[in-house]
């Protein structure tokens, strides 16, 4: 979604029609204090909002000018409109009418919502509610308008990130999925058992399998929910720890370490995830690798194609030649005209007809002229010629005609078979040929990045043992701050860190005991699989809980690598923008991670993992606008949608050096952003040479002068458009 245009009536200090024409890219709106600034963002909040559209009519969003001038039963009306661009020109409008009463006070009208789009060439109007929710919904908006840097941090809670996730990622669909497949699963393992238990071959190992079952499914759910409380308490030890650090001395020393065990923590999951990313196997046909033997043959199959699609123009040409000389042949083999003696035409063969013809001779008289003609006579065999010229005649008409539709007819292929394969030759060969023939490329820098990204693995391993090693030197060895408060704040890191390793050991125990836990229940259920009994029902019932089970699995597994992929992805894109929008101060590392509860949460960090404890106002606004950037390209990546960002007073609390960084970096996104600010203006007056440095669209808003400072309706936004 592109906004083109916003079209603002008589909404409180826009007075009349104000217009804006936004480029699809970066937009300024600049304006000083009680310009008219937030009246703009709240105009078009009013607008997109299609949650109050009963009562969203109040007198209080007309202008106060316009109310003061209508007389007595006059109306008007106030109106926002926007012009957009979502899969085609579209447009919305909020309006209703106000009217002077008598009585002098003033009635509103009933709000009307429309929405119009282009339907081929034809401009038709629709619900705009229905417009709205389908090209801005709310959910979407929430991540596209700000007022202010308070409203910029929408990730605070965990739950919001997680609704994120589940929006622009396949998670969700797999929530879903697991719940239903498990449903699956669980029904049809109970059908199995209930009636493998009737079974007389095994009905006495069934019913010991399924009690060893049903005790190791729940010492697995034991040990899940103990799994899940300590991960919550290591996160407890972690917060605190966090606070003894920002007081310790040793913090420093503790930090950088902890810090560099972070970063290779997380180089080593990625390298991880990247030495796994491919199963070779799988991606044989599933990546068409079994393909990267046949550019030869694509080749060698157009090349055959070509010559045998000329052979047979050229063998068609020849033919309709030889048929078009065959038929003029026909044409030309006409009766040549006999002359009489006195050079006049002879009648044609076919008069008269072969019924008088052969009457005549029966009655032995010509009928022509009244003569007799008896048999012999030179007149009777006139007539007897005459006849069988005339069946003469018919005959080799008959032979001609029927030459020369056989002719017509004939056709010297009766089949498209080389058509067909000259277009699937064409068809295979540019970009499908190309693609094909980068197989073999793919294969081998596929192993070749396996192979690098394994040895890679074992050198972080060894460098993560040694970091570990420091910091539990460390803890033994603070000696550079004073003793009191090293006994009192050591004593508390120390224990803290105890706990956190403790805890930590407890987990890893825990997900060891689970992983033995789930592999026993394998054990069991492969057991109950591997039964043979006599009824055919309950082999085809054992079959379909086999099958249940490997689907609920997959979607499970498949459900946390979406989940986590997902994480990194806008964690990556999220530190990019970060990097372009700090280029030249220092602005931390964004770190998303998966929470205990199954949630999300967003952290500030050095680059050596420590946590940023105390970020500034204008690190936090890069921060947020860094994710919300992200969030931006992920909804054309994964939804194929856009949408603006729309800012109200964001960088506030920016200096001037990183305001001017900021706006270089937001001129040149290939994103559409509508910034409403009092940046660029000093001491009332706009900056004309910062303005022009860069090649974004501006508009300056500002009150029209001569107003009254304790008179509302004196009080009108102009609108100016300066570059």
């Amino acid at each position: 979604m592109i906004i083109k245009k916003l079209r603002i009536k008589n909404f409180r200090s826009y007075y009349d029609v104000n217009e804006f024409v936004l480029s699809d890219r970066l937009t300024l709106i600049i304006g000083d204090n009680g310009d008219g600034k937030s009246t703009l963002f709240e105009a078009l909040h009013w607008l997109l909002n299609t949650s109050r559209l009963d009562n969203d009519n109040s007198i209080d969003h007309v202008s106060e000018m316009r109310l003061q001038e209508l007389a007595v039963g006059e109306i008007d009306e106030v109106s926002v409109e926007m012009e957009f661009d979502h899969d085609g020109e579209k447009s919305i409008e909020k309006k209703f009418t106000f009217e002077r009463q008598v009585d002098g006070n003033f009635a509103a009208g009933k709000l009307s919502y429309i929405g119009y789009e282009t339907n081929g060439a034809e401009r038709v109007q629709v619900a705009g509610k229905q417009l709205m929710d389908r090209c801005f919904e709310a959910f979407i908006q929430r991540f596209s308008m700000f007022q202010g840097e308070s409203e910029l941090n929408v990730f605070d809670s965990p739950t919001s990130l997680k609704m994120l996730v589940d929006k622009f990622s396949d998670v969700r669909t797999f929530d879903n999925l697991e719940a239903l497949t498990k449903e699956f699963a669980d029904k049809s393992y109970k059908q199995y058992t209930a009636e493998a238990a009737k079974d007389k071959k095994v009905a006495k190992q069934v019913n010991a399998l399924t009690v060893d079952l049903n005790t190791a499914n729940r010492e697995l759910d034991q040990l899940r929910r103990e799994c899940r409380d300590k991960e919550q308490s290591l996160e407890t030890f972690e917060n605190e720890l966090a606070q003894l650090e920002k007081h310790q001395g040793t913090s420093e020393r503790y930090n950088e370490l902890k810090g560099r065990l972070d970063k290779q923590q997380k180089e080593y999951d990625r390298l991880m995830t990247m030495a796994n990313r491919t199963n070779f196997d799988i991606s044989l046909l599933d990546k068409l690798w079994v393909l990267c033997a046949y550019p030869p043959v694509y080749k060698e199959f157009g090349e055959k194609c070509a010559s045998m699609s000329k052979e047979k123009r050229q063998q068609e040409t020849q033919f309709d030649q030889e048929r078009g000389r065959r038929i003029g042949q026909l044409e030309g083999e006409k009766s040549v005209i006999e002359k009489l003696v006195n050079g006049s035409a002879k009648l044609p063969w076919n008069l008269p007809d072969k019924a008088t013809m052969q009457e005549m001779l029966d009655d032995e008289i010509c009928k022509v002229c009244g003569r007799p003609a008896p048999k012999g006579s030179e007149a009777y065999e006139f007539m007897l010629h005459k006849l069988e010229e005339y069946q003469q005649k018919i005959e080799e008409k008959s032979k001609v005609d029927e030459e020369r539709r056989r002719i017509e007819g004939d056709r010297l292929f009766r089949s498209s078979y080389v058509e067909e394969l000259h277009n699937l030759s064409i068809r295979l060969s540019g970009e499908e040929e190309r693609n094909v023939a980068s197989k073999c490329k793919d294969i081998l820098e596929e192993m070749r990045c396996v192979s690098i990204y394994r040895e890679q693995l074992k050198i972080t391993d060894d460098r993560m043992q040694k970091i570990r090693e420091e910091i539990s030197n460390l803890l033994i060895q603070a000696g550079n701050i004073s003793e009191d408060l090293l006994e009192k704040n050591f004593a508390d890191l120390k224990s803290l860190f105890v706990q956190q390793n403790k805890t930590q050991q407890q987990i890893s125990d825990l997900k060891h005991r689970i992983k033995s836990q789930e592999a026993r229940k394998d054990d069991i259920t492969k057991e109950l699989q591997a039964l043979e009994p006599d009824s055919i029902k309950v082999r085809e019932l054992k079959e379909v809980n086999t099958i249940f089970s490997i689907i609920a699995e997959a979607f499970s597994s498949a459900k946390k690598q979406n989940l986590r992929l997902f994480l990194n992805d806008m964690e990556d894109r999220a530190n990019e923008y970060m990097h372009q929008l700090s280029v030249n101060d220092f602005h931390g590392v964004l770190h998303l991670r998966e929470t205990a509860e199954g949630g999300a949460a967003i952290r500030l960090q050095s680059s050596n993992g420590t946590a940023i404890k105390n970020p500034s106002g204008s690190q936090l606004t890069i921060m947020y606008m860094s994710v919300l950037f992200a969030i931006s390209d992920f909804t054309v990546q994964r939804r194929d949608e856009n949408y603006p960002l729309i800012f109200d007073a964001a960088t506030s609390s920016f200096g001037d050096a990183k305001e001017a960084v900021f706006y270089d970096v937001i001129d040149k996104l290939d994103k559409q952003c509508i910034i409403v600010t009092k940046d660029f203006i000093t001491k009332g007056k706009v900056r004309t040479d910062d303005i022009n440095r860069l090649t974004c669209s501006v508009y300056r808003i500002q009150k029209a002068a001569g107003f009254d400072q304790n008179n509302l309706s004196t009080i009108r936004t102009m609108v100016n458009k300066i570059k």
